[in-house]
């Protein structure tokens, strides 16, 4: 009876591992909804003293919904004038940028003399329906954007309101001699991996005001929106800041290379100084994470689990960390401690 067991688990064990590759987008999913709800569950809780658990959880992600847009609505407003000022003024800045680049000489030569601008144009028509191809292509990206954000609410509030539920469940998985080890390891995952949130959160805005600061002092229109633009985009790694820096050059275009070089070292010197001291620290201190692993993190959920991996990988690393110290380093020092 016995070896039947073992060979059950064993074919149910090979049977995960041959389709966790197919599902590793819908477990990032529920991980980040995990991660949110984790975040929510103290002030479910304390709200739980007046009312019951549903109408608490309904009420606080109602107001964490509430609180984004509160939190963002009034820069958009204080930066409405800007971006109608940069949406109005776009085409002239692309037009200057495009007739200084035409201008400019390399090797005695411009660009018009080393580049066929005639082939280029006479493709307008191909590069028309890839325009339009792509314009269909981020339409449905943004369908898909709302379809997950929607979905990853539905998930928080099914996590908040049925906790208790969802966590006997989990624990009957383990035998009666183990449960109490395994509810306080749950436990400490919960408390660690919430406030992964709180420190992205504070990331995201030390990005947005350091570039809207070196902005202004640099004297670039659009510091404010360019700010704001860089700290939301900080949350994708890699292309987020691509797509920051690609804005801050074309705003920066018209006041010569001097300026936009400028502008570039300011914005690599806030990435360096985001990367490596100032997302360390917060993880660090929020997560009780030294900085080497959560670099480490990094780099290993980027290879392996893509964009979403690196934004959960403080979050995946706490979790992995908490495991790796309940199961095995705290056992085996306090077995040598004993000895």
């Amino acid at each position: 009876m016995l070896k039947i067991k073992y060979i059950v688990f064993i074919i149910l064990a090979i049977l995960l591992l041959l389709f966790l590759p197919k599902v590793v987008g819908i477990l990032l999913l529920f991980f980040a909804s995990y991660v949110i709800a984790a975040a929510l569950n103290p002030y479910v809780n304390k709200l739980q003293n007046k009312m019951n658990r549903s109408a608490a959880a309904t009420l606080v992600v109602t107001g964490g919904i509430v609180g984004v847009i509160a939190l963002f609505l009034p820069i958009f407003f204080i930066a409405y004038r800007e971006i109608k000022v940069f949406v109005y003024m776009l085409p002239e800045k692309l037009s200057i940028l495009a007739n200084f680049l035409l201008t400019q000489k390399f090797r005695g030569q411009t660009i018009s003399d080393m580049v066929d601008l005639n082939s280029i144009l006479g493709s307008s028509s191909t590069l028309a329906q890839n325009i339009f191809n792509q314009s269909v292509n981020i339409t449905m990206g943004f369908a898909q954007v709302f379809v997950v954000a929607f979905a990853i609410t539905m998930i928080v509030f099914y996590l908040l309101v049925d906790k208790s539920y969802l966590r006997t469940k989990f624990l009957e998985f383990f035998p009666p001699e183990v449960k109490d080890k395994a509810s306080m390891i749950l436990s400490s995952i919960t408390l660690k991996v919430g406030s992964y949130v709180r420190a992205q959160v504070l990331s995201m805005v030390s990005v947005g005001v350091m570039v809207m600061i070196s902005l202004m002092l640099l004297g670039i229109d659009y510091s404010l929106l360019l700010g704001l633009i860089s700290g939301i985009l900080d949350i994708i790694p890699i292309l987020g800041p691509v797509i920051s820096l690609a804005l801050i050059i074309l705003v920066a275009a018209q006041l010569g290379w001097v300026k936009v070089t400028l502008a570039i070292v300011a914005f690599l010197v806030v990435q360096q100084v985001s990367n490596y001291m100032i997302r360390p620290f917060l993880f660090g201190k929020f997560m009780a994470l030294h900085p080497l692993m959560v670099f480490f993190s990094l780099f290993v959920a980027q290879q392996f689990l893509g964009v979403w991996g690196v934004i959960l990988a403080p979050a995946i690393a706490a979790t992995i960390c908490v495991l790796i110290d309940e199961l095995y380093l705290i056992p085996v020092n306090r077995g040598n401690a004993v000895e």
